[in-house]
């Protein structure tokens, strides 16, 4: 099952969100832990994953360090409690053939799986400057990801087509489009929203926060009309979690407050949990050597499980999580593990309220 972010097709301005996961109910607690990466490359970042009919699929980024011209794109599937070995799915000597065009370097992927079974995989390249420079690609597998099609790149912005950055996972919409949350810094920092058709064409975007510190809006809802995005806190310290809501389907989102956890300039991951947000983040307001988990509601925070920790004069990092459902409700975490590898974590909500009580 996909999570869903639903436009009613009666009135198509007026979208309604779906919040349906299949998460597990069982009693009994689950929980694994594991790595998705094997070493393939010395290093490793900016995991995603979606569910497949038969577990997960995950995509990160690879090679000798973040930002050189060996990194690729990688693709990795876990069945039966099993990782198998991961793939390249894209290199900058691949994106450079298919578009005609010097690329400097790649990062951060994001797939995403229609209920067809087709897969979409997003992903930034650059050719000049840094990552404010970088542009948004897309590959699409037909055959739940056995072959892919060449790499197009995506129009979101007619400022030279650069500065716009996608970390975290779309939103599918009733009519088959979907909602891509993305980032800019060139300049400002801020969120926004596209949305983009079958086709791969962006149809319009919708903008989520202003200024100069917010990045990487993860989004997740509850009821037909209300959804939250929290975001990276670039800003002044002590820094803070953002948030934003709607109350009307996306239509408008309102001033930006503090969700009152720390972020230290750094990603997080949110999955809806039954009327309750599961939130993977880095409980510290300065460096990645503490990921935990916690569980908000509307009015309420609870940070109930460390995941990882490392004393910071150690410069361990473990950072960049992603959150996503199985068909059969287990929840997985994935994130990087020192740079070095992928971790991969996976549990139920036996598991979670066992650690809340």
């Amino acid at each position: 099952m996909v999570t869903s972010w639903i436009i009613n097709n009666e009135h198509p301005e007026a979208p309604t969100f779906s919040a349906e996961l299949p998460i597990d109910d069982s009693p009994h607690p689950y929980y694994f832990e594991t790595f998705a990466s094997s070493q393939e490359t010395p290093k490793v970042h900016a995991a995603q994953a979606h569910p497949t009919d038969s577990g997960i699929a995950a995509y990160w980024f690879g090679g000798t360090r973040e930002g050189a011209q060996d990194v690729k794109i990688y693709r990795a599937l876990f069945e039966d409690e099993v990782w198998q070995p991961a793939q390249v799915i894209a290199s900058q000597q691949s994106l450079s053939s298919d578009l005609g065009r010097y690329i400097k370097k790649l990062g951060n992927p994001v797939g995403f799986r229609f209920n067809d079974g087709t897969t979409w995989v997003f992903f930034v390249s650059v050719s000049i400057g840094g990552w404010a420079g970088s542009s948004i690609n897309l590959i699409e597998s037909p055959d739940n990801g056995k072959t892919w099609s060449r790499a197009r790149r995506l129009v979101t912005t007619p400022f030279f087509n650069i500065s716009t950055l996608v970390r975290t996972p779309p939103i599918l919409y009733q009519d088959g489009t979907i909602g891509l949350p993305v980032y800019h810094e060139f300049i400002g920092k801020f969120a926004e929203l596209l949305r983009i058709n079958r086709a791969g064409e962006v149809l319009g975007k919708t903008r989520l926060t202003y200024g100069t510190s917010t990045l990487q809006p993860s989004i997740v809802s509850h009821s037909p009309t209300d959804a939250m995005a929290l975001l990276r806190n670039a800003g002044d310290l002590p820094r803070e979690i953002v948030k934003v809501q709607t109350n009307d389907g996306g239509i408008t989102w309102q001033q930006p407050t503090s969700l009152g956890l720390p972020n230290p300039d750094a990603a997080i991951a949110t999955l809806a949990f039954h009327d309750k947000t599961l939130l993977a983040f880095n409980n510290s307001e300065r460096g990645r050597s503490d990921l935990s988990l916690a569980i908000l509601s509307p009015d309420t925070s609870q940070v109930f499980y460390r995941m990882e920790f490392a004393e910071p004069a150690t410069l361990s990092e473990f950072s960049y999580p992603a959150l996503t459902v199985d068909e059969q409700g287990i929840v997985h975490l994935l994130y990087t593990w020192n740079r070095k590898l992928i971790k991969h974590v996976s549990f139920n909500a036996a598991w979670v309220n066992q650690q809340i009580k």
